[in-house]
């Protein structure tokens, strides 16, 4: 954690392009053209309204009704008529602040330099900051989430409502602005979809502006040597935009741009496909606790994320790896969710893969079965193994004994062979869970117990089904 804010974090006021010198981001979901008109709302006029009645009721300082009819080009400030829709600056009007709360605490969470508690409120100004292998979920007074991933620092700078009749509806109606300072690290956004906007819902970083209109996308801050700021889009419709060097392009859902202040081009990349991960270990086994990483076309490094939930709430790990494999043996024993993406070369990173795995710690005493496949032939069910040494390498066996049962507690329809390879023939099988354990017997006499394991024989097993690869689960030691 860091004992103290950045001075860019201390501004009262959102910075401009010209305070800070560098270039800003803007992005638009949908399409739309970038936003460089001063934010308004619209007012319908009905037939009771009187200039000095709306300037009472909508602004702050009544008198600012010139303001408005000069933003408007109104020949006379003084007359307006019913229907007419007059557009008032949102500098001009007078809002409601309005709080947040904080949905999700994973590990060291401060608010306001305080240790955070889910449910405490996130009012206007409340900075938040997530410590190494941490996470938090803000939940916006308007039903955005903002999620901030281990080491980020963000501040919720405005949350406020401003209320305005609409005429396609009966009353007045409420419109949300809201923007969050984001001074290093990385968010994840995702913008509620009903939410009337007077601006949209932005990420400001010290390089970049991103605001959006119902849609779904990253934002990172985390290289500032560099000073680039990149984004990437998993709905939606955006459009990007560098003012300090005069362009900009759009982005449609699974693209990214990296944002460097200093070049004229943003240039739009398509993301990366979610890696294949049904290939890998359902099981990352300990005190080694290395995982295997698949094989991604122009992937030249990996995010991997660790979550106890399956909506990743609570990260406890953010590892980028740039090996083959990653390390996971720092995480207690037990069941996770892992989400992996690709990160190409300029470093945007790619869609997401999920797949829960189980870390346990190997007893030195065991060796372990891996790699099952099970094959149907006459009327007889085959299963071959790969044996592996309590320290991960190969074993070798002059003899294996096996044991089959229909229970965990290997009392029921309990059947038991011998062979001299890692196979064995299992009789006739019915389709359901299988509980297996074995005894390898040492070329030099020594025997050494296997784990207990759990199987499934699939549906139609020897009717349509006669090859299957199957995972060996290992059972909780009893």
């Amino acid at each position: 954690m860091q004992a103290s804010l950045p001075a860019f974090f201390r501004l009262k006021q959102p910075l401009s392009p010209v305070s800070i010198g560098l270039a800003a981001i803007i992005l638009i979901a949908n399409g739309a053209a970038a936003q460089t008109a001063e934010p308004a709302l619209p007012y319908v006029v009905k037939a009771s309204d009187n200039v000095i009645g709306i300037a009472k009721r909508h602004l702050v300082d009544p008198r600012q009704w010139n303001a408005v009819a000069r933003f408007n080009a109104m020949p006379d400030p003084n007359v307006i008529r019913p229907g007419q829709t007059v557009r008032i600056p949102l500098r001009l009007m007078k809002f409601q602040p309005v709080a947040g709360r904080l949905v999700a605490a994973q590990g060291d969470v401060r608010l306001g330099g305080a240790a955070a508690a889910v449910g405490a409120a996130v009012n206007e100004g409340a900075r938040l900051e997530t410590g190494a292998n941490s996470s938090a979920v803000v939940e916006l007074a308007d039903g955005s989430r903002v999620k901030l991933l281990p080491t980020s620092l963000a501040e919720v700078v405005n949350q406020r409502e401003y209320a305005l009749r609409d005429a396609a509806v009966s009353g007045s109606s409420t419109w949300f602005s809201g923007l969050v300072r984001l001074a290093q690290g990385t968010v994840e956004t995702l913008a509620s979809a009903t939410t009337r906007r007077a601006r949209p819902l932005s990420i400001e970083t010290p390089t970049s502006l991103v605001g959006v209109r119902g849609t779904e996308f990253r934002v990172a801050y985390d290289d500032p040597a560099s000073r680039n700021a990149r984004t990437e889009v998993l709905a939606g419709l955006v459009r990007a935009d560098n003012p300090a060097q005069q362009s900009g392009a759009e982005l449609a859902r699974g693209e990214g741009a990296v944002i460097n202040p200093a070049q004229r081009e943003v240039r739009v990349v398509k993301l990366l496909p979610a890696p294949e991960l049904g290939g890998l270990p359902g099981e990352v086994l300990k005190p080694a606790g290395t995982w295997p990483l698949p094989v991604l076309a122009g992937a030249s490094a990996y995010r991997v994320q660790v979550a106890a939930d399956a909506q990743f709430n609570g990260i406890v790990r953010d590892l980028k790896a740039t090996s083959g494999t990653v390390n996971l043996a720092s995480l207690p024993d037990g069941t996770w969710n892992a989400r992996v993406r690709g990160i190409d070369a300029a470093g945007l990173e790619g869609l997401d893969a999920v797949r829960q795995i189980v870390l346990r710690t190997v007893l030195p005493s065991r060796w372990r079965a891996t790699g099952g496949l099970l094959r149907h032939q006459g009327n007889q069910t085959e299963l071959r193994w790969t044996p592996q040494s309590p320290e991960g390498g190969p074993l070798t066996a002059s003899r294996y004994t096996l044991e089959l049962a229909a229970d965990a507690g290997f009392t029921r329809d309990v059947r038991r062979t011998e062979s001299t390879e890692a196979r064995a023939t299992l009789g006739e099988l019915a389709s359901g869970t299988w509980y297996l354990r074995l005894k390898a017997t040492t070329p030099d006499g020594r025997t050494l117990d296997s784990d207990a394991y759990r199987f499934e024989v699939p549906s139609n097993w020897g009717q349509t089904v006669f090859d299957s690869a199957v995972t060996l689960d290992p059972l909780p030691p009893r």
